[in-house]
């Protein structure tokens, strides 16, 4: 008996009863290998015997049996190997035992149809030692073997099927041998994805390959079991090519994974698969329709019960749909365009357009009983416009530029293909300048595309004095015209702008729209056009003198000056002035949080303020209610909310404020729900990164498109942190400390570069911000307050060094901060966690190096977001 044994003995033995095995499986306290087992024995918790494959258990030759004393030590041994002598320590005093299939048993490594008692396991500690010294003996052990009749017709009957997954190991003891139970009935369970099919191989032993089982009661909890790597098992009997055992789906056989880590030495990012530890997925596990091991393809929605589901089946289905319309087979529709032909499918035509399936309704069908094919002639569209069509109706996919936009959209309205018509619209918005943004009102009206409509005409009054220099503005209708200069929202600084505007297009075609003078007139607000150039420029326009009516709208706006005490009795359309007061840059404050005495409130209020006057204005309120936690950044004039919580449930919604029209839409939602996380611009994208997500702290960083609507993951963070200060300067995205898993100061610098789609970072005791906002401003970035009081500090991007600023006059955690004009500006925040919080702002000017108070806000808040956008503010 081995030093290690007496440990063993000594450690784990202590206060064991001896618990010998029969051939059923159960623990009896005879010392006759044969003899009968007892129902009522005293099962150990946790040892539950494995389901077998009858067809995949190699078929033993003899059965000994050998007693010494109390001890009972039974072997096997397989037809294939040859028996030889063995020194087995610790087990029996026996000296010669035949090797069956354990030739090299270790911890938690038991091959399939062996057992291993928990008594005769031996401990980590000593797996450990040998680890260290691999040219020791193998520990071997001796193992019980039931008759051939009784491992072959018996196995587990469970209440929920067990699942296998490739490459997960647990180091844990683990017994194999089937028990003697009643006959079971296979279940019939679903073809699952990644399961695997031996393949035939009769020369060949079966290696790498064991069920583990953990030692965790499996089946009172659901738990299934799972397939790994492991060495030490010997031949084992193959199905033939067509079987297909216990559920598993017959597909090739996968390569083996990689050889088994210890406990200890697993990552720590692996995901949990059935209660043990996984390897990970490579990144392009589920990238494809070829990767059948997507576990989002099946779906648990019962007992046995299985939701299969195919992402890819839409995409495959319409690729072959659009492969027999070009070679033109099962088609039974020809579309005659311009002498040019157009086989489809009527079925799938219909499926996208309500015209043609009202129009293949309402068609005779007696060329279809007949097997002739259905023919339409249109005169009313261009064969390369019905192409374009087509190719979206078969593909899901279309490139749509400036040149064909306007055309694709009227075809879409005009035939109801609504989906197109959604995508033009978008695209259409993001095209909107000057020059066109006229041209598409007309079109939007002409085709009641109420979405386009309203953001034209909300563009085209707001730049007002680009799009009077315009060609454009000449060749609309009269009534196109009048409705645009008559409204009443009409960005102008001057009303001379306007009567310039009218004259200008009344000239370009003279002949005809001389008659219209009068009625354009009127649509000029003459009386608050200057004294003098009413007097020295409208009053000698010949247009004015040669119409009566004309002179009597001058004369007017003339007795609208001479007599302010009569103006009460002159208020006409043309004496009420407009709404425009000018576009400024604008600070935009989104929600937040109150402090009341010692309780918190959700702010829904938006509010911006004018720096050139120092006035607030509200906008759109938020459309949800207590929500907090969430990012606010802004892209060209919108913003964009993301993320946050509401009621203890971490969201994924995104929410665009239209500065145009002052309402909050939905936009496409992130991958991955997130609250406490950063979001910054860069190229007009939008990115938010890192956060606390359901489980914890996430890496997951992801932007956004504002044009096509649509996220992107792009590389993690090296360092999950949430609560970090993230900012960009030079080309590249900073984020700034944080806070780590364990809830402290993350202590660390990342560093994004967009091109390279990489990360770096550097780790430093000095950045121990937290809870604090960074901006960028004159090529350094500022990281203020936060956790540490009034601090400002200072980073240098070109030399990376980091030096303090001059402190706020107020502690500030959970601000916000924006650049406006050269100048930074932080707003509100809270001076610690019992309050108070902060209703006034401060500004930082870099050329005094100072920061100074400005007028209080409209109340005191905290964790809320702060834009700078351009806003058209209207007053009066």
């Amino acid at each position: 008996m081995s030093r290690h044994h007496s440990r063993f003995e000594r450690d784990y033995r202590a206060g064991w009863d001896r618990r010998d095995w029969s051939s059923n499986g159960n623990h009896v306290s005879s010392t006759n290998c044969s003899s009968a087992a007892s129902t009522n024995s005293n099962n150990r918790p946790g040892l539950l015997p494995l389901p077998i494959v009858p067809s995949r258990l190699p078929t033993p030759a003899t059965a000994t049996c050998t007693t010494v004393s109390s001890d009972v030590i039974t072997s096997l041994v397989a037809n294939s190997s040859p028996a030889s002598t063995t020194k087995t320590p610790c087990i029996s005093k026996t000296e010669n035992q035949p090797q069956g299939l354990a030739t090299s048993v270790r911890w938690g490594q038991t091959p399939i149809n062996q057992s291993t008692p928990w008594d005769t396991d031996e401990p980590p500690s000593k797996q450990m030692r040998e680890n260290e010294n691999p040219g020791a003996a193998p520990w071997v052990t001796t193992v019980a073997a039931g008759s051939q009749p009784a491992l072959i017709t018996h196995s587990y009957g469970m209440t929920q099927p067990p699942t296998f997954s490739p490459a997960a190991n647990v180091q844990a003891p683990v017994i194999g041998v089937t028990p003697s139970l009643p006959p079971h009935v296979t279940p019939q369970l679903p073809l699952m994805p990644a399961h695997y099919q031996l393949q035939p191989q009769p020369s060949q032993p079966l290696s790498n390959m064991v069920v583990n089982l953990q030692s965790q009661p499996l089946y009172t909890n659901s738990q299934p079991l799972s397939m790994s790597s492991m060495s030490g098992v010997g031949p084992v009997a193959h199905p033939s090519p067509g079987v297909v055992g216990n559920g598993h789906l017959a597909c090739p056989m996968l390569p083996p994974p990689p050889p088994a880590l210890p406990s200890a030495a697993l990552p720590s990012n692996a995901p949990a698969t059935n209660g043990q530890v996984a390897a990970p997925m490579p990144p392009n596990a589920a990238a494809g329709p070829d990767n059948t091991n997507g576990v989002q393809m099946l779906r648990t929605i019962g007992v046995g019960k299985y939701e299969f589901t195919d992402p890819w089946h839409p995409k495959e289905m319409l690729k072959e749909l659009n492969q027999q319309r070009r070679a033109k087979e099962f088609t039974d529709l020809k579309i005659i365009v311009e002498g040019k032909e157009f086989e489809v499918h009527q079925n799938v035509l219909a499926s996208c357009s309500l015209y043609f399936k009202d129009l293949i309704k309402r068609s005779p069908r007696d060329s279809s009983r007949s097997g002739e094919k259905l023919e339409l002639a249109m005169s009313n569209l261009t064969a390369d416009v019905l192409e374009l069509l087509l190719e979206f109706v078969y593909t899901g996919s279309l490139i749509i530029d400036s040149a064909n936009a306007k055309t694709l959209l009227e075809a879409a309205s005009k035939f109801q293909f609504h989906t197109f018509c959604k995508v033009c619209v978008s695209f259409l918005e993001k095209q909107l300048t000057a020059s066109n943004c006229l041209g598409i009102l007309a079109m939007a009206e002409a085709m009641q595309c109420t979405e386009l409509y309203n953001m034209a005409k909300a563009y085209a009054l707001q730049i007002f004095p680009e799009v009077a220099n315009q060609e454009e503005i000449l060749n609309i209708s009269k009534d196109d015209f009048i409705s645009y200069m008559s409204n009443d929202s009409l960005n102008t600084k001057a009303e001379e702008l306007v009567y310039e505007t009218v004259i200008k297009w009344i000239k370009k075609d003279a002949a005809i729209r001389a008659q219209y003078a009068a009625e354009l007139l009127a649509v000029v607000r003459l009386p608050f056009i200057h004294p003098s150039y009413l007097l020295n420029v409208v009053d000698n326009e010949e247009l004015i003198k040669s119409s009566e009516a004309c002179r009597d709208l001058v004369n007017e706006a003339k007795r609208y000056h001479m007599l302010p005490h009569a103006r009460q009795e002159m208020q006409t359309p043309r004496t009420r002035p407009r709404l425009s007061a000018g576009v400024a840059e604008v600070i935009v404050l989104v929600g937040g949080r109150q402090m009341i005495g010692m309780n918190q409130r959700a702010l829904t209020a938006v509010t911006c303020l004018n720096p050139q006057n120092n006035k607030w204005y509200p906008l759109a309120s938020l459309p949800f209610y207590d929500r907090e936690f969430f990012s606010v950044v802004s892209a060209g004039d919108n913003i964009y909310l993301s993320g946050g919580m509401e009621s203890g449930v971490t969201l994924a919604d995104v929410w665009c404020y239209m500065s145009l029209l002052d309402n909050w839409n939905l936009v496409s939602r992130m991958t991955v729900p997130r609250c406490r996380h950063n979001s910054l611009v860069y190229d007009g994208k939008i990115y938010t990164i890192g956060g606390v997500g359901v489980a914890g702290n996430v890496d997951h960083v992801e932007r956004y498109d504002t044009i096509t609507n649509q996220w992107e993951t792009i590389a993690p963070l090296p360092k999950a942190v949430h609560s970090a200060a993230a900012t960009v300067c030079g080309g590249k995205i900073y984020v700034f400390g944080g806070v780590n898993e364990a809830g402290r100061a993350a202590g660390v610098l990342q560093s994004y570069i967009p091109q390279t789609n990489s990360w770096s970072f550097i780790e430093s005791p000095m950045i121990d911000n937290k809870y604090a906002p960074a901006v960028t401003l004159n090529g350094f970035i500022f990281i203020l307050g936060g956790a540490y009081a009034r601090a400002t500090t200072i980073y240098d991007p070109e030399k990376g060094n980091i030096k303090a600023g001059p402190n706020m006059n107020h502690s500030r955690q959970f601000c916000s901060a924006v650049v406006l004009d050269g100048k930074i500006y932080a707003t509100g925040g809270i001076v610690s966690s019992e309050g108070p919080a902060l209703g006034n702002m401060e500004a930082y000017d870099p050329k005094t190096n100072t920061w100074t108070l400005l007028p209080n806000m409209p109340c005191p808040v905290f964790r809320h977001g702060c834009v700078v956008i351009k806003k058209y503010i209207q007053s009066g």
